[in-house]
Order: C-alpha cells, then sequence, then structure tokens
C-alpha cells in the first residue's frame, strides 16, 4: 500500500490483550497511526514494549484527560471498560472524534445510541458500538441473511469460540473476557418468535450441532441479536441466537449457575472462573447460519471457521484476530468512505459487502484468502 505521509491519528483506549492487538493491526497499514492509552501504567508501560505508541494521562485523573487524548485524533476505539461508554462517546462528540467500540454489553449500546440520539442534527460523527464478532461481523452475517429472506423465514444463528482442544469438564478456556461470558449466560436473550419480539431464557432450548463431523451443544446466549431483533420484529418469523460448546459444557454451567445457586452471586462465579480457567490464544471461532426460508422449505446453511494462527513466534488468537479486523474495517470504513459521519452505526448496519473494501477484512471474507495476519 502506498505510504501516507499524513497517517490518520487513531487512539486506541485499553492496552490488555485486544487493544494492542487493534493498535498492532491498524499500525502494520501505512494510513493509521494509531496510539494506545489507558490509565494502568503496567500495561501501557507492556504496550510500550512490544512496539506501539502510546500516551500517558497527565492531567489530574483519566477520565479528566481524555479530552486532551481525544482532541487530535479523528476515531477512538474503546476496548475495555476503563472509562464508561457513554462518558467517552460525549467525550468524543465534544471533540469531534469518531467513536467505536467492542464491548458486548446492551447497555453499553443502549446508553451510547441514547446519546447521540440527543445530539443535535448535522454532528457529522459516526457511533458505532458492539464493533467485533458478536456482536459485529456475526450480526452483519445474520442482517445479510435476513436482506435476502421473506416474512415466514426462521434464522438461527450458532457462534463458538472454543479452545482448540478441551482441556476440563467445561471444554473451556479463559478465550476472552469472563464479565462477557457471564453477561451471555445469565441475561434474557431477544429473540423473534412467530414474528414477535420476545425474551427467551439463557442456557434454554438446548440442542446438538454437527459442523464439519464434529458435534457441538448450542443453546441460548444474550447480547449478540438484540438489535436485530428489534429491528425485524414483524418483519421475520423468527430470529434466534445459540452459543456452542463442547458437549457437557451446559449441564456443568446450570450445575454452577442452579444447582451451586451462582446465579444469585455472580462475583463469587466471576472469580471462581477467573481462577480455574486457563488462558488460551489457541483457540478457534466457528459460525452457522440455519435457514428456513419457509414452513415447507428446507433448511440452508452457511457455515464460516476461523482458526489461530502463529506470526512471527507469536500465537493470535483467532477471536482475536475475527474482533480487531472486524473494528479496524469499520473504522477504515467511518474514516475514509464516509467521512461525512453516519450518527448510530448500530450492529449489522454496515454488511460484509461495504467491509470487503477494507483490507482489514481479509482475515474475516470467506470469499477470499486472508491477505496475511497483522
Amino acid at each position: 500500500m502506498t505510504p501516507n505521509q499524513n497517517p490518520i491519528p487513531i487512539l486506541v483506549l485499553g492496552a490488555g490483550r485486544m487493544g494492542q492487538r487493534i493498535a498492532a493491526m491498524l499500525g502494520q497499514d501505512s494510513r493509521f497511526a494509531p496510539v494506545i492509552a489507558t490509565p494502568d501504567s503496567e500495561a501501557l508501560a507492556l504496550a510500550a514494549r512490544n512496539g506501539l505508541a502510546t500516551a500517558a494521562p497527565g492531567g489530574s485523573g483519566f477520565r479528566d484527560d481524555l479530552g486532551r487524548l481525544l482532541a487530535p485524533v479523528r476515531a477512538v476505539i474503546l476496548t475495555d471498560t476503563s472509562a464508561p461508554a457513554r462518558d467517552v462517546a460525549r467525550l468524543a462528540h465534544e471533540s469531534g472524534t469518531h467513536y467505536l467500540d467492542i464491548l458486548e454489553s446492551a447497555a453499553t449500546h443502549e446508553a451510547v445510541a441514547g446519546l447521540v440520539a440527543s445530539l443535535p442534527p448535522g454532528h457529522g460523527l459516526s457511533f458505532a458500538p458492539g464493533c467485533g464478532l458478536a456482536p459485529g461481523h456475526v450480526t452483519a452475517l445474520a442482517a445479510e441473511a435476513l436482506s435476502r429472506v421473506g416474512p415466514e423465514a426462521e434464522i438461527t444463528v450458532f457462534v463458538g469460540v472454543l479452545p482448540t482442544h478441551p482441556v476440563n469438564r467445561l471444554g473451556y478456556a479463559n478465550i476472552w473476557s469472563i464479565d462477557g461470558l457471564i453477561g451471555e449466560y445469565t441475561s434474557p436473550c431477544l429473540a423473534i418468535r412467530g414474528g414477535d419480539l420476545v425474551a427467551l431464557p439463557p442456557l434454554a432450548e438446548a440442542e446438538q450441532v454437527t459442523l464439519a463431523g464434529a458435534t457441538y451443544e448450542a443453546f441460548t446466549t444474550a447480547g449478540s441479536l438484540d438489535a436485530l431483533a428489534r429491528a425485524h420484529a414483524g418483519r421475520v418469523g423468527g430470529l434466534v441466537f445459540k452459543t456452542l460448546r463442547y458437549p457437557g459444557h451446559l449441564d456443568y454451567m446450570q450445575f454452577l449457575l442452579d444447582d451451586m445457586g451462582l446465579s444469585r452471586r455472580l462475583y463469587q462465579l466471576r472469580s471462581l472462573l477467573m481462577t480455574a480457567l486457563p488462558k488460551t490464544d489457541d483457540d478457534r471461532v466457528l459460525i452457522a447460519l440455519r435457514i428456513r426460508p419457509s414452513l415447507a422449505g428446507d433448511e440452508i446453511w452457511t457455515r464460516q471457521f476461523l482458526h489461530a494462527t502463529t506470526v512471527a513466534g507469536h500465537r493470535l488468537s483467532a477471536i482475536g484476530s475475527a474482533t480487531a479486523a472486524h473494528v479496524c474495517a469499520m473504522t477504515d470504513l467511518i474514516c475514509t468512505t464516509m467521512p461525512g459521519g453516519g450518527g448510530l452505526i448500530a450492529p449489522g448496519a454496515v454488511g460484509p459487502a461495504l467491509l470487503r473494501a477494507s483490507p482489514f477484512f481479509d482475515l474475516l471474507d470467506p470469499a477470499r484468502p486472508a491477505a496475511g495476519a497483522a
């Protein structure tokens, strides 16, 4: 790619695994100049040792200093909860900066959406909460499928982020976010049934799914398709999201949540999972859509598998690469293709057809090989 004499400055808030992954991916494209900021001095020092540009807060507090950090950048990407999303989005607006995040929280999305709704027209900025895998890439795939079907269609979206090899009875590891996992397992699941918007219980409607010769269990979880479910109620027969796990996982989780009563003491569940589950970057992402175009129609399946890779001796997780690829592609689109601002960009509103224009999307595009890991 031709070097850009004036690369676009991007602020990445958070220096954890994902903050560094996103900054590294953006930094490999000469059109962008990412900088990481975080109130965690140890994480910031680690990012600097990894060769990433950093900016240390210099004000009386990290939140007080966000205005200074945001002033010179074109977009900010929030990767953790070091500052409330609504506060960052508000300061982004005041600074004339586009806002994106990779947070899985439905409450966060609603907070950002509420802020955007209160802004005067003509602000010329984009606010894109819920970038990443699900919500994010998978939401866009589901939206693309919804655009092609009629009012009787029923769509079930299956997604699994799993260790390549299960090492315990849960068949699971600390791959992504324990807080996000707990939210998915304990919150109501928005869905469409018979054309109506409904709230399904989590960890329900279990079934077995076979993909590429292997069998997994699937069950309802929350958060990934909320925006789509609200938008398509009354326009499609069914829309449900289910998580994929290795067989046996659901029974053990129900034992912890129900029999042991940890659903009433989520802080103890969090501590248990953080302590007991091994961390790993050796993972894989399974995505499948089951589409029944009509009540009498045959099922149509689409499938996509993403795997961890090793680059320059470093293991890059599949979920990390997928999340970074989607939010970087969204950043690319917002900063270069639609600089006039798109207002609130809900998860799934920007489909694969548009994102394919960005080289970052190569890692997520089954239609062409990856252009090389970042």
